[in-house]
């Protein structure tokens, strides 16, 4: 059985965990070609070592070139009209699916429907997966009225995220899978007309045999009032390095040296430079840019404490990441990250928004090297058991194929005999 994944604006910075799912897929047998509806932006795309393959393997919906274009709709029209009117009328008549927070029309999105039909038909796809709710399952909805192929849907934020019409979209759809059972329970809860057998859990997850800490790597064993604290993230409001920025400034004032490295870009980025020179934080505090997954892992296995209190996280992968390389990590009460971290035992889990509770936080962890220990060993079990990303492969291998993954033990939770930095 072939398989279509439908992924916007692939590959971007955040698509790690997509490629690891199409790997691990792709490696007990899965038949995946993959679809963009466009390429990312230069500031969006991927800095991974997988971009320049995973771009050359996608076949982008859009930009075509006009005429062809135009000729493709024409041909899907005439081959099933019926199909056709159907995806006009849905374009019509549901509810608006915002993009990047503007309500924007339905209508056009006939033109890569149509474009993908055409890809569909001409590869002998027979379902569609969707990596997104918002307007690429509006997509899936239209290819499905043009071939009849059945597609099926990735949740993997809040449903408040993906704009209007979520209900029917999920209703349409083989199969919907929710990356944490928050989502799930609050899907289940809002739209009962739609069969529990339909909707199921599938955690996204790490690969804990390349994220594991090198035996010759152990955790860093600074003096107790110096340390260093690493978090990855968008630039953006939501992120909460504000809050981290103020709570190191308090901790700073008491005395204690602290680096704290930030990796990431965005539209914030100007905003919190200015923080941080109204801070006096420029000798305390980096930010990185953007950066591939092998330099991630090289700045995670020099942290003292990953950090990512952010206002809101539906789950939220780069805790996953640095627990499976047994660094102590601080995460937010907010979200869907209490089913990743046990607060006490494998983390610690923060209010957000509260620079004071954060900095008590990271000060009980700088001022305790057992607790740091046991925690960091604790996170990476939790993560080998619960969060390996061939476990959340695994599920959607088997609703997609109706085959059983060869999954086998995951890891074990022993570090890797040799470093492998960037």
């Amino acid at each position: 059985m072939r398989i279509g994944y439908v992924i916007p604006e692939f590959p971007s910075q955040t698509h790690v965990w997509i490629w690891r799912e199409i790997l691990h897929t792709r490696e007990w047998g899965m038949d995946l070609r993959i679809f963009s509806t466009s390429k990312p932006g230069e500031k969006d795309r991927a800095r991974h070592g997988f971009a320049g393959e995973a771009e050359r393997e996608t076949t982008y919906l859009w930009p075509r070139p006009r005429l062809r274009a135009i000729g493709t709709v024409a041909a899907q029209a005439l081959r099933n009209p019926v199909g056709f009117f159907s995806c006009v009328k849905l374009a019509l008549t549901m509810e608006k699916t915002k993009n990047r927070g503007k309500v924007r029309p339905l209508l056009p999105l006939i033109v890569p429907a149509c474009i993908l039909a055409s890809e569909v038909r001409r590869a002998g796809i027979e379902r569609i997966h969707s990596h997104s709710v918002a307007r690429s399952a509006v997509i899936c909805m239209m290819v499905k009225r043009l071939t009849g192929v059945p597609y099926s849907l990735t949740l993997n934020a809040d449903l408040s995220w993906w704009g209007g019409a979520v209900e029917r979209k999920i209703a349409e759809s083989n199969f919907t899978i929710a990356i944490t059972q928050a989502l799930l329970d609050e899907v289940r809860a809002k739209f009962r007309s739609i069969p529990e057998s339909r909707t199921l859990l599938g955690r996204i997850g790490v690969d804990t045999r390349r994220w594991a800490r090198p035996i010759d790597r152990p955790l860093p064993a600074d003096g107790a009032r110096r340390m260093r604290i690493v978090s990855v993230g968008r630039m953006h409001h939501n992120k909460a390095f504000d809050v981290l920025m103020e709570a190191s400034r308090r901790l700073i004032d008491k005395g204690y040296e602290l680096e704290v490295r930030i990796i990431g870009d965005g539209g914030e980025r100007e905003q919190l430079e200015s923080l941080r020179r109204e801070l006096g934080l420029e000798g305390a505090v980096s930010f990185l840019g953007s950066m591939s997954e092998d330099q991630i892992i090289d700045e995670l296995l020099s942290a003292d404490v990953f950090s990512a209190v952010s206002r809101h996280e539906p789950l939220g992968v780069v805790y996953m990441e640095a627990m499976s390389l047994g660094v102590p990590t601080l995460g937010t009460t907010s979200g869907g990250v209490g089913e990743i971290i046990d607060s006490g035992e494998s983390g610690m889990l923060v209010d957000p928004g509260d620079p004071e509770k954060l900095a008590r936080a990271i000060e009980s962890l700088l001022t305790d090297a057992e607790l740091c220990r046991r925690m960091g060993e604790a996170g990476r079990r939790a993560i080998v058991e619960k969060f390996d990303s061939r476990i959340g492969a695994a599920t959607i291998f088997e609703k997609l194929t109706g085959g059983a993954a060869p999954l086998g033990a995951v890891s074990d939770h022993t570090p890797a005999k040799k470093a492998a930095s960037a």
